[in-house]
């Protein structure tokens, strides 16, 4: 994301500050509990800027900063807009130090950190792709890791409008473990026609785009795709050239057999992931567990689901039973796990 430096008209001229950059860390602390917390500012050209953060103590919640501005001394970003469970920073620059109020959520608490040295480089790079033949101008956004692999295994990330905001979170996880993502723009309820389908027509282009990008093995695309758009878009999948190496499917509600027709046909040629949170309530989990574990029988596919994880498969902050806070935190055992599963479908 980035922002437009911008200066204080009429006022007389002053000695200013360095630019913004540098590595910041320090803690943010509610109920007694504190988390560690790290932000890297780059300037990536003159009066633009581009910031990560990091969480050290929550492996799989890194994230590009979303509504980056900064009017000296005031800075402001978020994480995903709009979304539940949106991060929120609003700080005031003191030398060396960030003070401000971080928001999580329903949780408010002030913070002061320091800057320790210059910021640490983004292991990816970033572009933009046109998708030719989706309305509305079908811009996907493509990350490309910075390491020495010649080509990558890549993933198709296809939202819905519920998770668009964490499909940065996602794609931000992926590429720093050594994946091509391609972030698809997010798809509203869908045509239940083939011919009319936006998400099959999108996960279509996005699969095609993946076949003429230099950095990826189109060999070993797989398509990631959320919610009830899932059933028209991994007809993408089973059409696509070179064929799909994988497909997750996440918060996908099937709540009968013919529902679950179309997923078993796709595990019949590849393997898949199913990904629920079982505090998902924009669905019927149970039920869908119920049906899609059958259909995803053999070839290494298989139904996950997260206990207490909310649809972003993350378990929101609470007191526990010692009145200690917890922050939230990707699903036990989600990150660890769905790392392990691509990597094995995605092996030379």
């Amino acid at each position: 994301m980035w922002l437009l430096l911008s200066a204080c008209s009429g006022q007389p001229e002053t000695a200013s500050l360095p630019a913004l950059t540098g590595h910041f860390e320090g803690p943010v602390t509610y109920q007694g509990t504190d988390l560690r917390v790290m932000l890297d500012i780059r300037e990536t050209a003159p009066g633009q800027l581009q910031a990560d953060m990091h969480f050290p103590g929550i492996p799989g919640i890194s994230f590009p900063v979303a509504n980056l501005r900064y009017r000296e001394p005031q800075l402001h970003f978020e994480q995903q807009p709009g979304q539940p469970g949106n991060i929120t920073v609003n700080a005031v620059r003191e030398g060396d130090f960030l003070r401000g109020i971080f928001t999580w959520d329903t949780i408010q608490t002030q913070f002061v950190w320091v800057r320790r040295g210059q910021a640490t480089a983004r292991p990816y790079r970033e572009q933009s792709v046109k998708l030719p033949g989706i309305a509305g101008g079908g811009d996907a956004l493509l990350l490309v890791p910075q390491d020495t692999a010649q080509r990558y295994p890549a993933v198709v990330l296809l939202p819905d409008l519920l998770t668009a905001g964490a499909a940065a979170t996602r794609a931000d996880l992926l590429a720093r473990h050594g994946f091509v993502v391609l972030v698809a723009p997010a798809v509203a309820a869908d045509s239940l026609s083939l011919a009319d389908s936006v998400a099959y027509h999108t996960a279509a282009a996005a699969l095609a785009a993946c076949r003429s990008e230099s950095s990826i093995d189109t060999t070993r695309v797989g398509l990631w795709v959320r919610g009830s758009n899932a059933a028209l878009a991994v007809e993408a999948v089973l059409r696509t050239q070179p064929k799909c190496r994988f497909a997750v499917l996440e918060g996908v509600p099937v709540t009968s057999r013919a529902e679950a027709q179309p997923y078993q046909q796709l595990a019949r040629h590849l393997p898949v992931l199913g990904l629920y949170g079982a505090a998902d309530t924009t669905l019927n989990v149970r039920e869908s567990v119920r049906r899609l574990r059958p259909a995803l029988s053999g070839r290494a596919s298989t139904v996950r689901l997260y206990p207490n994880a909310n649809r972003n498969l993350t378990v929101v902050g609470y007191t526990n039973a010692q009145g200690q806070w917890q922050w939230p935190q990707p699903a036990p055992g989600y990150v660890k796990e769905l790392l392990t599963w691509l990597r094995q479908q995605t092996l030379l």
